[in-house]
């Protein structure tokens, strides 16, 4: 069955398969997961998907359930009254919080998870059965300066900002980029703390643009995979700070970011949906068995988005969320859950949380990647909900000629409840 057709009736229809699965998420993606979940749910009765966390969320109660400890630590000199509070009042009260976020954790480290999804650059832990991209994320330079939105960076200037090399946003450099704004004596703030993915890729694409201006990692940067959207929406607030982040960051809060100089002959490269998904078209699959990858071939031309006559410049700055399905007795329901969540329904749900979906020769290639051995999709459904194979002929009914079906319904419908 060709894969376009394929994928028209994974469209129309879900494949369903018995099973009770395990999927363990990047925080980022656990409001998106749980979307996916909920709609198979509501499609496959017999297919059980639970959400157990991701590694970055068992680390939290951790810390939170340490300090506590240090908190009954404080009243020593008090040795009788702590001992019957700490049972009793202060820990009774925390502990009641802790506990209820403990409890998770335990079952995700007990539990094996039957599919991964995780962020460019960590591997899932188990025998990878399948797995490909299902989501993208862009990186964004955020700037904190009132009236700066859009500001130009050449790459060799920004690797400069990253590395602490610019203590005011009165930059000389920077104003001769950008004649048209008034920049303020305001001392630059950098925000150190980035997502190792965010600094690769923004390493992989900066000295693609300008291996002499962006020799390597900007040193001010610190890889670090925690991320926490609330906390850093929060350091954000500093006057004049610059930082990396997620792009859905900045979609969902409304934030202040840079604009790119790619070259003095071209104009300048604003991060935007369109730019995403231009450089979306330039992603290359590669599938080997139920493996697809996918990378961008920065040699290839952009084309236009859909119902778009006009290509924009590709903001090549990309990251993906890979779906794992792994190995054992639930890969056939691990396998039905990633084609789901490849369904352009599902792919949509990306999109209403801030993410990009995936490029159309990307998903395509990764839904024939993990569909192998499911069930192959049939006109009607062998295995489609009763209620599902009434409502297509009913939509098609209504749509022939309004007249004549509702005097035909009028008439056929009226002799039954007369009797």
């Amino acid at each position: 069955m060709p894969p376009e057709f394929q994928a028209q009736l994974a469209e129309r229809y879900v494949t369903c398969v018995s099973g009770e699965i395990a999927i363990s998420t990047v925080p980022e993606l656990a409001e998106v997961t749980q979307a996916w979940v909920d709609g198979l749910s509501e499609n496959c009765s017999d297919l059980s998907a639970t959400i157990i966390g991701a590694v970055d969320e068992t680390e939290t109660p951790v810390d939170e359930t340490e300090t506590p400890v240090d908190e009954t630590e404080l009243p020593a000199d008090e040795t009788e009254i702590p001992a019957e509070e700490t049972e009793t009042e202060l820990p009774a009260d925390e502990t009641e919080i802790p506990a209820e976020e403990t409890e998770a954790p335990a079952v995700d480290t007990e539990t094996p998870a039957d599919v991964f999804i995780t962020a460019a650059g960590e591997t899932p832990a188990c025998t990878v059965a399948a797995s490909s991209p299902v989501g993208i994320d862009a990186v964004a330079i955020v700037v904190s300066v009132a009236g700066l939105d859009g500001v130009v960076f050449s790459p060799a200037l920004l690797h400069r900002a990253l590395s602490g090399g610019m203590p005011s946003w009165a930059d000389p450099e920077l104003q001769e980029l950008n004649p048209e704004i008034q920049l303020t004596d305001v001392p630059m703030v950098l925000r150190a703390p980035t997502r190792p993915q965010d600094i690769a890729s923004l390493n992989d694409w900066m000295n693609r643009l300008d291996p002499v201006g962006w020799p390597g990692s900007p040193s001010g940067l610190v890889a670090d995979a925690a991320f926490n959207a609330e906390a850093v929406v929060e350091e954000l607030v500093t006057e004049g700070t610059i930082s990396v982040v997620p792009a859905s960051l900045v979609t969902n809060n409304s934030l202040e970011t840079v604009s790119i100089q790619i070259s003095p002959e071209l104009e300048t490269l604003y991060l935007n949906v369109e730019t995403v998904i231009s450089a979306g078209t330039q992603m290359v699959a590669t599938t080997s068995g139920s493996v697809v990858t996918a990378k961008i071939d920065a040699a290839l031309p952009p084309l236009p988005a859909a119902g778009n006559e006009f290509t924009s410049l590709p903001w090549q700055g990309l990251n993906q969320f890979t779906i794992t399905v792994c190995a054992g007795a639930n890969e056939m329901a691990g396998r039905a859950f990633a084609r789901y969540a490849l369904r352009l329904d599902s792919q949509g749900v990306m999109t209403s949380f801030g993410f990009t979906e995936m490029p159309e020769q990307i998903r395509l290639a990764g839904l024939a990647g993990v569909s192998q051995g499911l069930p192959e999709p049939t006109i009607p459904p062998s295995g489609a909900p009763e209620e599902v194979l009434e409502e297509v002929p009913t939509d098609e009914s209504t749509e022939m000629p309004s007249e004549e079906p509702l005097e035909e319904e009028t008439d056929m419908a009226s002799p039954e409840p007369t009797p």
